[in-house]
């Protein structure tokens, strides 16, 4: 309860210093509105440099856009296939992983929130980005172009001419609704290579985060030292230290191989009991797998910035390009299908709008009972 409420104080308080810095800033005449616990950044310079790019270039991006479509397609595809398996699996087995809300603090550590916040930045301006080159590629003029901050929600948007884009094509408008997911899906691909490319596919050690104090590992063990030995136990995953530790008494004195500054060192400390399993070896650290990096200068904390950076790129990215394309209101997916369903339908109305609604109904419900079945 303490926690909650140092939690709600804080989120109050930074909302507070927002609302005096959009006042004593005079922020409005800098295209920012702001209303209770909304934030809204907007901007007509970017959005006429974005139609710009996309008009003087509306071949090649359209042949990009027409690509996305098929990408962003096949997401939709995927999305419903996950969430009906991933639902199966947790009715299956309650210990399943599910979807969950990433809430700091509650379902991520507030260590993590710099990582998820640089990535949720990249994630956003890229796809509204896309977006807006699109509109512009396929001859919708462009109002603005911005970004919001709804309580915690981060997001963004482009503004258009909503009567240009609703007289466009079938194919014109599928090609801006499939861009921001596709934009997502490109830098998911990116993310991807980019690990392959800096980082071993395989951990090779664990990695000491933080030690906490009052336990054996506090001032014996360091941050970014990598553990790759226990006695004459090989250490190369958590795994391998659970099952050292799960078979060692506590009180034992044990050596601890560890990789720091190039070299290697041996520690010995006496382990102590596991707070919550007596007959178990506690160290007291936070500690992570070890995927070795493939570049000699990326070590200690330039490392744990590269790879938490792009795991979060990762989730984000591809979660967002998914969830997006799901034919539920206000998401990009909704109107991808409605002009899909244009064209074999011509235009009839209330066959359009019972499809999608039944679509959106199942892709909601799947999506709700996907976070709403608690862990076990």
């Amino acid at each position: 309860m303490e926690q909650i409420l140092l939690e709600l104080t804080a989120f109050l308080g930074l909302w507070a210093i927002v609302a005096l810095a959009y006042r004593f800033f005079n922020l409005k005449r800098y295209g920012f509105s702001l209303k209770p616990l909304l934030l809204i950044a907007r901007s007509r310079r970017i959005a006429e440099k974005l139609q710009i790019m996309g008009s003087a270039n509306s071949r090649a991006w359209g042949v990009v856009s027409s690509a996305g479509v098929f990408v962003s397609g096949g997401l939709t595809v995927f999305a419903f296939y996950f969430l009906i398996t991933n639902l199966m699996a947790r009715i299956a087995r309650p210990s399943q992983p599910s979807l969950y809300i990433i809430v700091p603090g509650i379902t991520i550590g507030w260590e993590a929130v710099p990582y998820f916040v640089v990535a949720a930045a990249i994630t956003i301006t890229v796809h509204e980005a896309f977006h807006a080159i699109t509109f512009g590629s396929e001859g919708v003029p462009i109002k603005s172009f911005g970004f919001f901050l709804a309580a915690i929600l981060p997001g963004g948007f482009v503004e258009a001419d909503e009567e240009a884009f609703k007289n466009s094509k079938p194919l014109s408008k599928m090609r801006v609704y499939a861009s921001g997911s596709f934009s997502n899906f490109l830098v998911f691909s990116l993310a991807i290579a980019l690990s392959a490319l800096t980082i071993s596919s395989s951990p090779q050690g664990v990695l000491v985060l933080d030690t906490q104090k009052g336990y054996p590992a506090h001032g014996v063990l360091k941050s970014w030292d990598v553990i790759v030995a226990i006695d004459d136990h090989e250490i190369r995953n958590i795994s391998d230290l659970n099952t050292v530790l799960s078979s060692t008494a506590p009180g034992t004195e044990i050596n601890v191989t560890v990789l720091r500054d190039g070299g290697s060192a041996i520690l010995r400390l006496r382990t102590a009991s596991h707070p919550s399993n007596s007959s178990r070896s506690y160290l007291g650290v936070s500690i992570s797998d070890y995927y070795p990096s493939t570049i000699p200068w990326l070590r200690g904390q330039a490392y744990l910035h590269w790879t938490s950076t792009l795991y979060w790129l990762t989730i984000l990215s591809f979660s967002v390009a998914m969830i997006n394309m799901l034919p539920i209101p206000l998401l990009d997916g909704s109107g991808f299908v409605r002009a899909l369903l244009e064209g074999p339908l011509r235009n009839n109305k209330k066959s359009i709008d019972l499809i999608t609604n039944v679509l959106g109904a199942l892709s909601l419900f799947l999506l709700i009972a996907n976070i709403g079945i608690p862990i076990s």
